[in-house]
């Protein structure tokens, strides 16, 4: 029996207040006081007094303001469940017919992370700049339309990849969240989509089913995230790490989602995500990321990578 998504708890900020009340709002003061004391510079060409320039601006808007499926290039993701129906947004050629039965979870993506994109993004993320949200935002945004619009009518939750621990006590805040917490209070979201935070992080040391990772807490604590690391090693960072939050256990049978992210780059992490939630019954349609690292050689090579991974080969 399907669950209704009206009956999940909300999302709110982010898990402990982190992008709402007192903590959040320290640092949103902190932020805002560095940028009175210290310069800056457009992240895309290096312009005084500005953190994007007007033509920089446009350039962002340009790149982003036509969203595309991007599964092409990434080898990781899951297969798409064929209980749910497809997304009708463009698929890249030969993404219907990928041979042997092998599909990818559909990914809408708002840019190709490059460019004006990528400086932005890393920005935004790694540097502090949270006056680059709105335009983030809206190209967020405009990818979460075009994935819903490509969806049946029908209560859809949006379910944003957990950002890990480490990261959020080293910036002070979830770059995901404070996108997605800003279109949900401007009411930019899709027509009956809901936000919501079902997937956590497990402790550092487990993984799926309760089983110890094999590695120490204080070495597990110390692993980073997926920046430079390949297709396996990305695969083996984040297996079996996420977990369905205890509130939401027993209550996503059936619930259509559609996962969040901000980079594709091998579809491992958005995997993860994936696995946590069919685990409990969700019938996750696809995913939605700011950006998308572009294919290494093309769709052909990439969904022969996807097929060869799904067979055990390589």
């Amino acid at each position: 029996m399907a669950h209704s998504v009206r009956a999940l708890p909300d999302a709110g900020g982010a898990p402990g207040g982190r992008n709402g009340g007192v903590p959040a709002a320290a640092g949103r003061a902190l932020r805002g006081f560095r940028a009175l004391i210290l310069p800056t510079s457009c992240v895309g060409c290096g312009r005084r007094d500005t953190s994007l320039c007007r033509p920089c601006r446009r350039a962002f808007r340009r790149a982003t303001v036509r969203p595309f499926r991007a599964e092409a290039g990434a080898g990781s993701l899951p297969l798409r469940d064929p209980a749910t129906p497809e997304t009708r947004t463009g698929a890249p050629p030969g993404a219907g017919d990928v041979g042997g039965g092998f599909e990818p979870l559909p990914v809408v993506a708002a840019g190709s992370y490059g460019g004006v994109v990528a400086r932005a993004l890393l920005a935004f993320k790694n540097a502090g700049h949270t006056d680059l949200a709105r335009p983030l935002a809206a190209a967020l945004g405009g990818a979460l339309l075009a994935a819903r619009a490509g969806l049946p009518a029908g209560p859809c939750l949006l379910v944003p990849v957990p950002t890990r621990g480490r990261s959020l006590r080293r910036r002070g805040y979830d770059p995901l969240g404070l996108l997605l917490d800003g279109l949900r209070r401007r009411g930019e979201l899709p027509a009956g989509s809901r936000l919501a935070r079902p997937v956590g992080h497990r402790h550092p040391g487990m993984r799926a089913g309760g089983r110890s990772a094999g590695i120490p807490w204080f070495a597990a604590a110390r692993r980073g995230g997926q920046k430079g690391l390949g297709r396996r090693g990305r695969q083996e960072n984040v297996a079996g790490s996420m977990r369905v939050r205890r509130r939401y256990r027993g209550r996503l049978q059936g619930v259509q989602c559609l996962v969040v992210d901000d980079v594709l780059t091998t579809g491992a992490t958005l995997a993860e995500a994936v696995r946590a939630l069919r685990a409990e019954g969700a019938a996750v349609a696809g995913a939605v990321v700011l950006a998308a690292t572009p294919p290494p050689s093309g769709t052909e090579l990439a969904y022969s990578e996807f097929r060869r991974n799904r067979r055990g080969e390589g």
